[in-house]
């Protein structure tokens, strides 16, 4: 069972309180306003440094039944690291040092619902086969007698064997009294393995999505306002959105209660989901059973050139006793009856249920803004 958790929130957004911006006269009157587009909220030192002042966007810190602030959304296939350093671009006028303190903190992952299951690969059954005996067991007594005194004697062929002549070894006369022949078999069908059910690294047809808290910590104009990452800071790839507090049912603001900017994308996200969704095992039923007999034939010489005797032989092995004098040098078999049965396979079927948990709402920008 696969299960994915909602990673833990950071602290909260960094404090209002800052340093005012050296120049900002004009810029609270403006909705839904980026600083760096008037000339009155110049934020740069004349050395090229900033003043502390907001170098994105201002916005409303909080509406009700959303998390505080705004926050940078990238979806991604698979659960490979996302990292927030990534969203952000860094700026002619920025050292590497000044671009990491700007970078926002990771405040968590979700995952987009799943989609369907993948589906399970079919269930498939090898052949059931009819094979020739092990190989003989020679006695030195009648009747393949094992008592004291006696002489036993393996003859075994090759694994594998497909019947035709082989020579194991040689027994002599005095060891040659009678041969016991193993059983015919009859080889079931078995399950054929195959590659595990198409998991991959995220929940079935769904994709993860990291979110990074978007607060500059810089001033706004207007102290009420806050500063978030501004729209040509951020990489391709990545949005600013909002994010409903867990489970709340909440429809996309207006414009006029958000400065003017249109987060009107919505997407729903889970912080949790448990899978536990698999395939069912394979196995495979027998429909119609195998019927197997072969003639094996035993040879004084060992190319099967001078016989010796020959036995029918089938589930139950037989036992044949050999000509005085004779000696054993090679054996044959061929088939009488070769009928194998067949089967049918079955499984590989989803079994499990999916469940979602943690719901969140994501309202966005239209990518790009």
């Amino acid at each position: 069972m696969r299960r994915w958790a909602i990673g833990r929130v950071l602290a909260a957004l960094a404090s209002m309180s800052g340093a005012a911006v050296a120049v900002a006269s004009g810029c609270g009157a403006t909705d839904g306003y980026d600083c760096r587009d008037l000339l009155e909220c110049d934020v740069m030192n004349e050395d090229g440094t900033s003043n502390g002042g907001c170098e994105g966007t201002c916005v409303v810190p909080r509406l009700p039944g959303y998390l505080p602030g705004v926050f940078l959304l990238r979806e991604n296939a698979g659960l490979e690291d996302l990292e927030c350093d990534d969203a952000v671009l860094l700026k002619p006028h920025r050292t590497e040092e000044q671009r990491k303190n700007a970078i926002p903190p990771s405040y968590s992952k979700f995952f987009v619902a799943p989609g369907a299951h993948p589906g399970c690969d079919p269930c498939a059954c090898t052949a059931p086969a009819c094979v020739f005996p092990a190989g003989l067991t020679v006695s030195s007594g009648w009747m393949c007698d094992d008592g004291p005194g006696q002489t036993l004697t393996p003859f075994d062929a090759p694994a594998g064997w497909d019947g035709s002549c082989v020579a194991p070894g040689a027994v002599g006369a005095e060891a040659f009294g009678s041969f016991r022949i193993a059983p015919v078999t009859a080889r079931p069908c078995e399950v054929v393995a195959s590659p595990v059910p198409r998991h991959g690294d995220a929940p079935a047809g769904g994709r993860v999505v990291i979110a990074c808290d978007a607060n500059r910590g810089a001033t706004c104009p207007n102290r009420g306002h806050l500063c978030v990452v501004g729209a040509a800071d951020m990489l391709p790839g990545w949005r600013r959105c909002l994010l409903s507090e867990e489970d709340e049912d909440v429809e996309c603001p207006p414009g006029e209660e958000t400065l003017g900017l249109h987060f009107s994308e919505k997407l729903t996200f889970w912080g949790e989901v448990e899978d536990s969704r698999a395939c069912s095992p394979c196995s495979c039923t027998e429909t119609a059973p195998s019927t197997c007999q072969a003639l094996v034939s035993t040879f004084e010489d060992d190319a099967c050139g001078d016989l010796v005797a020959a036995a029918a032989v089938a589930e139950n092995g037989v036992c044949h006793d050999a000509e005085p004098g004779s000696t054993l040098g090679s054996v044959r078999a061929e088939w009488r009856v070769n009928a194998p049965g067949s089967c049918a396979p079955s499984g590989r079927e989803v079994v499990g249920e999916l469940s979602l948990r943690k719901k969140v709402t994501a309202c966005c920008l239209p990518e790009g803004t």
